[in-house]
């Protein structure tokens, strides 16, 4: 059996500080040894940079100086979870004015983060979507969201949507995906949302009323987003709701 999680064999020094970062935020029990140490051989995952000469593990991964760190924390912990040939890959995504996005492949939750405007929301999901086909080239990609708040709901559909038109996108009912409260409790319920079958979008998921309350609500959305810099009026607000304008839009001629 294992004694460690992950080896870190390499003599870059640049390499081993920013991998023993990763892997205290992790919290993943590692060792750091030279690359042909026989220790590597008692871990599950053996990080190595391009020039050391390090010996073949079923674990090995390789990283260069400059390595993206969201990437190498999915590989590492789909390595942790003995992912080789993976079926399914879901982004579950729990919308609010923080939304919890989770990437969870074949039931493994491999990443999370609290990302905050729809247009970071979208972006973030066609990178993790990226990495996925990078790793695992014919395992099923597909994006599920819930529908616990139909007002960022909607908006994170119509910026998820606007850049790939053809990603595979289910709504999920957020019934009972909430298990802790406080900061980044979100990303538990994204979890969750990833582990949940939803149904297609239809055309009314892409539209919404605009009442007197998501006004508000997309004024105050508005102020956190900016810190307090930048506020919209009442009309603007509308033409969000109605799809004229975006989020960023909105705040860019505000």
């Amino acid at each position: 059996m294992p004694k460690w999680e992950a080896a870190v064999a390499t003599e870059n020094p640049k390499i081993l500080f920013r991998i023993i970062q990763l892997l205290k935020e992790l919290d993943i029990k590692f060792v750091i040894c030279s690359p042909v140490d026989h220790r590597c051989e008692h871990a599950n995952v053996v990080i190595t940079g391009p020039n050391d000469n390090s010996k073949e593990h079923k674990g090995k991964i390789e990283v260069a100086e400059d390595f993206d760190t969201d990437f190498a924390r999915i590989e590492i912990m789909s390595k942790l979870h003995g992912l080789q040939n993976p079926s399914k890959a879901v982004v579950g995504i729990d919308p609010g004015m923080t939304s919890g996005v989770a990437l969870v492949i074949d039931g493994f939750p491999v990443y999370s983060n609290s990302p905050t405007s729809p247009r970071i929301v979208a972006i973030l999901t066609q990178t993790l979507l990226a990495y996925v086909n990078t790793l695992f080239p014919s395992c099923q990609k597909l994006v599920r969201l819930g529908t616990g708040s139909k007002l960022y709901a909607t908006l994170l559909l119509r910026a998820i949507t606007k850049t790939d038109v053809n990603l595979s996108i289910e709504l999920v009912n957020e019934q009972r995906t909430t298990i802790i409260g406080g900061a980044r409790s979100d990303e538990p319920a994204a979890i969750l949302i990833a582990g949940r079958p939803g149904r297609s979008p239809s055309l009314s998921d892409f539209s919404i009323e605009p009442k007197e309350g998501y006004i508000q609500s997309l004024k105050r959305y508005v102020t956190r987003l900016t810190r307090g810099k930048k506020s919209i009026s009442s009309k603007e607000a509308r033409a969000l709701l109605s799809g004229e304008s975006t989020i960023e839009d909105v705040i860019a001629h505000s």
